[in-house]
Parts: C-alpha cells; sequence; structure tokens
C-alpha cells in the first residue's frame, strides 16, 4: 500500500506540472458552432482502485487485488479548415482516442497465492453532439472501436504459469455533461458509458485429465457480442478549470466478463481517477 501510494504522489506531482502549462483559446466571441469546433480536450489522468479478477484457466478461485494505471484521452472536433466540418454536415460530429495501462497484484480468498497482471486498451469512436440551455447540456452518441490485451502470471502454478487474453470489440458509446459556474471556477460533470455490440476474442486451449478421461476445448477466436461476452465500462468525472489548469476527478467502473463450458473469465473493477486538462482551447469568454 504504502508503495502505490507513494507512486500516485510522484504522478500527481507530474501530473500538476503538466496542468499548470495548459492553453486557452485566442480572443474574440465565436458563434456556438465555432465554440464546439474550437474545444479540443485532452486528459492525462491516474487511475488507481480495488477488483476482483476470475481465471479459471491458471486457478479454479477467485482474486482481488489493487491496481494502478496510467492513461490519456483527447477529444476533438473533426477538421475545423473546412466548411463541412465547421457549418456544415459534420459540424456537431467529434472524435475521441483513448489508451490505458494499467498493472494490479491480486490474492485469492484463502491468501495462498497471488496474480500479476498488466492490462492495456486502446480505443477510438465517434460522436455526434446534441447542445441546449447555451451549450452548458451536452448528449453525445456514437460508434466507438476498441482493442484489449491482458496478461496475467500465476505466483505457483508450473504448469500453467501465464493466462492472456485478446478481444476486438465495435461498442455502442454515450454520454452527457452538464457545465455550471462558481465565482472564480467553472465546472462540468461528465458521465460516459461504453458497451459492447459485436466484436472477437481469443480463449486459449484448455484441458484436463483424471485417470483415463480427458476433456477439455481447444483453443480458438471466436466471435463475441452481449450472448457469450459482457462488457461494461462508465465513469463519472467532475472537471474543475481555474484561472492556470485544469483538472479531472471521479470514479471509473469497468466489467469484463465471457467464457465457455470449464473456462471464465471476469474481471470487476473500480477505480478512483485523477488527471490534468491541458490545451483545452475554450475561448477566454466562454465557460467549460
Amino acid at each position: 500500500m504504502k508503495k502505490v501510494f507513494g507512486i500516485m504522489l510522484l504522478a500527481l506531482f507530474g501530473l500538476s506540472l503538466c496542468a499548470q502549462e495548459g492553453t486557452y483559446g485566442t480572443e474574440g466571441t465565436p458563434t456556438p458552432a465555432e465554440t464546439y469546433a474550437q474545444e479540443h480536450t485532452n486528459v492525462l489522468k491516474i487511475h488507481a482502485g480495488y477488483g476482483r479478477q476470475i481465471d479459471t484457466y491458471l486457478s479454479p478461485m477467485a482474486y482481488r487485488g489493487w491496481q494502478l494505471g496510467l492513461g490519456n484521452e483527447w477529444w476533438q472536433a473533426f477538421r475545423q479548415d473546412t466548411k463541412l466540418g465547421r457549418t456544415g454536415r459534420l459540424a456537431n460530429w467529434g472524435h475521441v482516442g483513448r489508451v490505458d495501462l494499467a498493472a494490479g497484484r491480486s490474492v485469492n480468498t484463502a491468501r495462498s497465492n497471488l496474480f500479476y497482471s498488466l492490462h492495456l486498451d486502446a480505443g477510438w469512436g465517434a460522436f455526434y453532439c446534441w447542445k441546449w440551455i447555451d451549450d452548458r447540456l451536452k448528449v453525445h452518441v456514437g460508434p466507438y472501436l476498441e482493442g484489449s490485451f491482458a496478461v496475467r502470471e500465476h505466483g505457483s502454478n508450473v504448469n500453467k504459469i501465464v493466462s492472456f487474453d485478446v478481444a476486438v470489440e465495435a461498442m455502442a458509446m454515450g454520454g452527457v455533461s452538464w457545465s455550471f459556474y462558481g465565482k472564480k471556477t467553472s465546472y462540468r460533470l461528465n458521465y460516459l458509458i461504453r458497451t459492447n455490440l459485436i466484436g472477437f476474442d481469443f480463449l486459449p486451449e484448455y484441458w484436463e485429465s483424471y485417470y483415463e478421461i480427458s476433456q477439455g476445448v481447444p483453443g480458438q477466436a471466436r466471435c463475441s457480442g452481449p450472448w457469450n461476452h459482457h462488457t461494461l465500462k462508465h465513469e463519472l468525472t467532475l472537471d474543475l478549470q481555474f484561472p492556470h489548469s485544469t483538472w479531472r476527478v471521479g470514479a471509473a467502473h469497468e466489467l469484463n466478463d465471457y467464457g465457455t463450458k470449464d473456462l471464465h473469465f471476469s474481471r470487476n473493477q473500480i477505480n478512483l481517477v485523477i488527471g490534468c486538462i491541458w490545451k483545452y482551447r475554450i475561448n477566454p469568454h466562454s465557460r467549460l
């Protein structure tokens, strides 16, 4: 625990240096469409939390433990240098990208063994944004494509030391944000959610033998969807814009569950999120 908190403090120090370098837009009062086109958001964040993992390839028991990670995401309108991107059909369209890397350590219920895990997620999506109440209320919906890779090492299983899973999924993405103001600070409350629609995942070869009886499943890459692979990721965050920096705090939850026959993989994780937002190109006369 002391090591985890020490790493988080060092990361927060780095984020604070990054946040102080945030830049803001040029002067002038743009139209609503131009205001949206000028809004480019880049978030560098750390996330730490507690979760539950099941990997029956390595062990029939559930494992629980801490996870620490680093992520980056960016939100941007489509090209601004064309009439189509400013006032045409793409005026309210934007795109978002994410990369997250996390490492964790989990122990089983009996505290007799442990997992070491590493997770990498990367994705890109496009969204359409509806805006009301002077652009303070925004709702966005769109498609999202995500690839994920995870590897787990078992502490003492000498026959099956390492397990990994790979998945590529087309997802539905949605979110809502509400901006409100203080005397010297403006705020934006965000809720985002993503869930899988269709994709493919990989299941490793798995066999068990008992005397002369052998059974199991061969390794396979299969088509996946809500019928055999459940993915849900959502988060609630608050952006705080100060005179010289903008910060994000909140919580995120991830559920990933799939398998077949005797194989079952599951990850249920809750994280606290702290990040800095830089190159927040907002007109000085407007708020978050």
